[in-house]
């Protein structure tokens, strides 16, 4: 009888340690997705949460007629893919710089960090003044250069405003994706490069045929957070521009905000949001099924 319980409690030990984790994010994260998703079905009439009436379908049918939604949309896409595929590119060159015996090489891997570690805010702010089109340095910068012949509005023309606010998500995502990698290209053993070196392959092949497969298992992580973090990104886009100007860097994150705390559409925009979890689903499960094959 001992022996059976000494076994249930070795086995039931790692559920009771894992248990408080588990009830902390389904308090703080399902709870709210499953309640969330339960509203957009109905029409709230007042605060109070018995005071609504079932509305099916219709603020889905009203989503896909809405031209500010669709354009969201696509801006999220946009937004999201230029952001993964500056990150990363931009990331592994730096990456693969930092893993050179280069002077300075532990120096330069502490700077590296300063994008990262910026808060959000100040971050935001301090682009937002380098995009004025009255004082800002860059236009400063670009016409003392010649490029540009007058100061343009980078954050008030719906030309350049979500590329602006879009690079400045690339600038602050670099180190996180430059840092990971740079672990990656550590981890790769060296004999393997010797080999290729005395089988005469080149710079170019030692990269495709070496360096890339072997980060594959990181990049596919790296890859999977960012299109998380950036297509959920709301506070960078909200503090520089609201979604504006004429809705050109409203995103899904930001027009959902935009329905429930300044129009108090909130089913409307549970309904938003959670056209937004089904998108990231889709990812989340591309991400398990392919590290479930690795």
């Amino acid at each position: 009888m001992k022996l059976t319980a000494s076994l249930f409690w070795k086995r039931a030990l790692p559920y009771f340690l894992i248990a408080p984790g588990v009830i902390f994010v389904g308090l703080i994260l399902i709870y709210p997705m499953i309640s969330g998703i339960i509203s957009s079905f109905f029409t709230q009439h007042s605060l109070t949460a018995s005071d609504r009436t079932f509305a099916g379908l219709d603020h889905y049918r009203a989503l896909f007629s809405d031209s500010i939604f669709t354009g969201a949309f696509w801006n999220t896409v946009i937004w999201t893919v230029g952001v993964v595929v500056g990150q990363y590119l931009i990331g592994l060159a730096v990456a693969l710089l930092l893993n050179e015996e280069i002077p300075g090489r532990g120096i330069f891997r502490s700077l590296i960090l300063i994008p990262w570690i910026v808060p959000m805010i100040a971050a935001g702010l301090t682009w937002k003044w380098i995009y004025s089109s009255q004082f800002g340095i860059l236009n400063y910068v670009l016409m003392k250069l010649g490029i540009i012949s007058g100061p343009i509005d980078w954050l008030g023309d719906s030309a350049y405003a979500l590329y602006s606010v879009l690079a400045v998500s690339v600038w602050k995502g670099i180190p996180f994706v430059a840092v990971v990698l740079l672990a990656g290209l550590q981890a790769i053993d060296r004999e393997m490069y010797e080999a290729a070196n005395i089988s005469g392959a080149n710079l170019w092949q030692r990269f495709w045929y070496i360096t890339l497969p072997s980060l594959k298992g990181v990049s596919l992580v790296i890859v999977t957070l960012t299109i998380i973090w950036s297509f959920n990104q709301f506070d960078l886009v909200y503090l520089m521009t609201k979604g504006g100007p004429s809705n050109s860097t409203q995103l899904i994150p930001v027009y959902s905000y935009l329905n429930a705390f300044n129009f108090f559409k909130m089913n409307y925009a549970a309904a938003i949001s959670t056209i937004g979890v089904l998108m990231l689903s889709v990812f989340a499960i591309f991400y398990l099924k392919k590290n479930k094959e690795d």
